[in-house]
């Protein structure tokens, strides 16, 4: 999910920021959102197809205390990020920009976050969980 998020949403504001952005609405830019989830959609299938391909029986277990553990650690320190983010969108975005500049730091606060927890999740793995 980490990959297929940066990879997507990497494309989508590459494209977004590549030339001058329009008022409201702008349906192209719509077109190019709806595009870079196809693009994740289809990251995530295929990888999804790969691991359940590869892996045995352990990857279809239940999660234990330890994934718990991990998971919360992980939510918390993304649910921090967000709020810090939508704060920064909702308070003070609104007196200094206006259309797209907003929605699209609305939409970065939720991408970081997310990528935020999937990073905790994934080195808490690598690194070894230590309560």
């Amino acid at each position: 999910m980490l990959g297929a998020m940066l990879v997507s949403f990497a494309v989508y504001f590459a494209v977004a920021y590549s030339g001058s952005i329009e008022g409201l609405p702008n349906l192209r830019l719509l077109a190019v959102y709806a595009g870079a989830m196809m693009l994740q959609l289809v990251i995530l299938g295929v990888g999804r197809l790969f691991i359940g391909m590869t892996s045995g029986k352990e990857s279809r277990a239940k999660p234990d205390e330890r994934d718990r553990a991990i998971a919360h650690r992980a939510g918390h320190r993304a649910y921090f990020v967000m709020m810090t983010g939508l704060v920064f969108t909702g308070v003070y975005l609104p007196f200094t920009s206006v259309g797209w500049h907003i929605v699209h730091a609305a939409l970065l606060t939720y991408v970081v976050s997310e990528i935020v927890r999937y990073w905790v999740v994934l080195s808490a793995y690598r690194k070894g969980w230590h309560g």
